[in-house]
């Protein structure tokens, strides 16, 4: 997970600012998800109970089948697609890569919800980070894991602690506060 905009690291898709990403994050944490803005996210839950009455299906592939990728999204099909380590790591707190687990699958239900409709296909055109898939796909995850009203005021560790993310995403969310 890259969060400092250097060069694209996905595809161009139609340009949407940070505010209006984080605004459909928290559309589907609050309306959709009906969580309250203090609550950590239970992705697990969300992924096996919630999504499907959207129409959101997901698939736990080996790690043989897709070894350079831990999850991806297909979002004209809405399925996600989630390596067996990553599946297991989301479903068990205790795993190291739990943390980690949760930032992917936000940041895949972010393709869902911000590219639907929209065929991903790699050109060689360079563009704008507002441009680019997977910067859209990080905001949303950060916003839809860590509400930013609730993070003010608050460490990277209290962020941390308090939304169950890694160090990279808590400061990501911390910095992007200032």
């Amino acid at each position: 997970m890259a969060f400092a905009y250097s060069k694209p690291r996905g595809v161009k898709v139609p340009p949407l600012n940070k505010q209006s990403i984080k605004h459909k994050a928290r559309i589907i944490r609050d309306k959709l998800f009906k969580l309250d803005p203090s609550e950590s996210i239970d992705l697990s839950r969300i992924l096996e109970h919630k999504l499907h009455l959207l129409g959101v299906t997901y698939e736990v592939w080996e790690i043989e089948e897709m070894p350079d990728v831990e999850a991806l999204t297909n979002p004209d099909a809405m399925t996600i697609i989630l390596r067996t380590d990553t599946y297991e790591a989301l479903c068990n707190p205790k795993d190291p890569k739990f943390r980690r687990a949760r930032f992917t699958v936000a940041h895949e239900i972010g393709h869902l919800f911000l590219h639907e409709g929209f065929a991903l296909a790699r050109g060689a055109n360079r563009h704008q980070h507002y441009e680019d898939s997977e910067w859209q796909a990080d905001t949303f995850a950060a916003e839809l894991l860590m509400p930013s009203e609730e993070c003010l005021g608050l460490t990277i560790e209290e962020i941390q602690a308090k939304f169950l993310v890694g160090y990279k995403a808590a400061k990501y969310k911390f910095e992007s506060l200032k």
